[in-house]
């Protein structure tokens, strides 16, 4: 179960889903898109985006496809999601993750494992966006234009597209007109072409979903595990040694865009982890780390090779995973990332002063 345990922390540890749809506004209402050439403005698509999920309720099924190397996976996932900030993910496919539930109501969030018969409860990962001038400074800062219209599922949608920033990789997010809910989403290299694609085969709105479809129960017998943050948030990186007690480190260099902007100390039983989160606005970056002689090093996912040893990589649709040892500690680096940005991440902090 230690490999379990580890995943479960990083996954569940003040990270923000991939997309801004998973993103609930506080704040932001309902505007008119500002049309420019016949197409609205980029800052217009992307807060519409953001207030969606206040505003819209829909039930659907999901495809998400990654491409490693010469393998291609993909998984099916039936999404729903209740205003103004619950969701639900079900896993169909592939067999071997199949029964896998994630429910967040956007407080708690429990994700149910049926290989292990577990239950991880821990913080909600939907976090809320409430300041209308963030959404700007990302827009600006990737450089996102509106590239046209195009059909998706029968609903029009605008294509909105994000230059190359870390690891040189863009996106293109396809956003409904009607709703403001993202259709297909993509993620390209200029070397392997779409490194990864998640898009609805079909979408239900106006659903009057029932409350108890959001509501967690525990399955008989299942081992239950609870990881939350202790104590208030850390604004200072020097203080959270103190509050771990024990060396944390600090990657050397970030990608573009990104500062530290809070830490935590995470707890269960006798294991004590530091989170430090990283944010560009858009999306944010959380590195755990914990002692050694605490947490074995999970077997789970792909091996990679890291500057200074090797490391594990999952990718689970919404965020990734990227784990390894350094300097006495179990680090785990987790995002909306691709797997060479969250290596660099690593390696920065491999030769970072203590």
């Amino acid at each position: 179960m230690r490999a379990f345990r580890l995943v479960a922390v990083a996954s569940l540890v003040a990270i923000t889903l991939t997309d801004w749809a998973r993103a609930g506004v506080g704040g932001i209402g309902p505007e008119p898109w500002r049309v420019v050439a016949n197409l609205p403005a980029a800052d217009a698509v992307v807060k519409a985006v953001v207030a969606a999920p206040a505003l819209v309720d829909y039930e659907g099924t999901k495809v998400i496809t990654a491409v490693r190397g010469s393998r291609v996976e993909t998984v099916t996932v039936l999404e729903s999601h209740k205003r103004p900030g619950t969701l639900r993910l079900e896993f169909l496919s592939p067999e071997s993750i199949s029964g896998r539930l994630i429910v967040d109501d956007g407080t708690t969030a429990w994700q149910y494992e049926p290989a292990l018969h577990a239950v991880v409860q821990g913080p909600s990962f939907a976090k809320r966006v409430t300041d209308t001038a963030q959404i700007s400074a990302g827009v600006d800062r990737y450089g996102a234009v509106v590239e046209g219209s195009e059909e998706v599922i029968g609903r029009d949608t605008v294509v909105l597209a994000f230059a190359p920033s870390v690891a040189g990789v863009s996106r293109r997010f396809w956003v409904d007109q009607a709703t403001g809910v993202i259709l297909r989403s993509e993620e390209r290299s200029a070397r392997d072409g779409v490194v990864f694609s998640a898009f609805f085969t079909r979408i239900s709105y106006s659903l009057n979903l029932p409350a108890a479809l959001f509501n967690f129960r525990l399955p008989a017998g299942a081992r239950s595990f609870s990881f939350y943050m202790a104590g208030d948030p850390i604004p200072d990186p020097q203080q959270l040694p103190r509050e771990a007690g024990f060396v944390v480190r600090t990657p050397r260099a970030l990608p573009r865009g990104y500062q530290y902007r809070q830490g935590t100390v995470t707890r269960f039983g006798p294991v004590v982890a530091a989170t430090a989160t990283y944010s560009d606005t858009v999306s944010t970056v959380t590195i755990f780390q914990t002692p050694t002689s605490r947490m074995a090093l999970p077997q789970a996912g792909d091996e990679v090779h890291l500057a200074r040893g090797t490391g594990r990589f999952l990718d689970l649709g919404y965020f990734r995973i990227l784990m390894w040892e350094s300097h006495g500690l179990r680090m785990a680096a987790v995002g909306p990332l691709p797997a060479a940005a969250l290596a660099a991440i690593a390696e920065a902090i491999e030769v970072a002063e203590p």
